[in-house]
């Protein structure tokens, strides 16, 4: 698969006119289904650095991070406090625009391949993640709501940052690799895959590509009827854990 991903790719650089450097980029995959069975799927990015006769020559090897962002959501984290013999929550922090999924993969350090202020703008590692805040006002007030937000993502395996994750192929300089793992728990929608080509800390190209990821069967049943029909979906759940207590009633009674 990976000599076929990456022949694919070679042919269609050279279809294709060239003009400084440019990135090509193949997915494994442009879809993928959740149903009941499904445990996680590794997505696996192709890709080749394109030049022509008027590239100048650089200095510095070819860098590559590689993004994947899951859809757009809105969250809210709150902070714990004791209150006598409890812990409840007080300060909350809501984000308005937080990928659902991030994750960066990369051929080293972050900070050896780019500035931080190149960082900072493209959006690249965990300190760059564009968070929104619900009031503008409060904007990265408290870095320890970001930080518990990052952490909990990370947990989940929706958020991860792999300095080594992304591969030239054999001896190539120009011809990479990465996998990025999409695990069962992933939001459902468009993701995006954003590749960026760097040399001597210097941004040359960006390419980008469209991952969509779909619940099927009785996931997508059950996901519909909590969001969309709220109040027959609380009842059916009150009415089977009635159920489920007098049937379990009924079967262990004893005589």
């Amino acid at each position: 698969m990976r000599s076929v991903g990456a022949g694919l790719l070679l042919l269609l650089a050279s279809a294709l006119p060239a003009s400084a450097e440019q990135l090509i980029i193949a997915l494994s995959t442009n879809n993928i289904r959740i149903d009941s069975g499904f445990t996680g799927d590794a997505l696996t990015v192709f890709g080749v650095v394109e030049r022509d006769a008027a590239t100048v020559s650089r200095n510095s090897p070819y860098e590559i991070a590689v993004l994947v962002k899951g859809p757009i959501d809105t969250v809210v984290v709150r902070r714990k406090e004791p209150l006598l013999f409890f812990w409840v929550n007080r300060a909350s922090e809501t984000f308005t625009a937080a990928p659902s999924y991030y994750a960066l993969n990369s051929t080293g350090p972050l900070e050896e391949i780019a500035t931080r202020p190149l960082l900072q703008r493209l959006g690249l590692g965990f300190d760059n993640v564009p968070l929104q805040v619900s009031d503008a006002a409060e904007q990265a007030t408290d870095s320890d709501f970001r930080e518990a937000f990052i952490r909990l993502r990370s947990e989940a395996g929706l958020y991860s940052e792999s300095d080594d994750g992304v591969d030239f192929i054999g001896t190539s300089d120009s011809v990479f690799r990465t996998a990025a793992w999409i695990p069962s728990n992933a939001p459902d929608g468009r993701y995006t895959i954003e590749v960026y080509l760097f040399s001597g800390e210097v941004f040359l190209a960006r390419q980008q590509a469209t991952l969509h990821v779909t619940k099927v069967g009785f996931e997508q049943f059950m996901f519909e009827a909590s969001h969309n029909r709220a109040l027959l979906y609380g009842l059916a759940c009150v009415l089977l854990a009635l159920f489920t207590g007098w049937l379990a009633g009924v079967v262990f009674r004893r005589d």
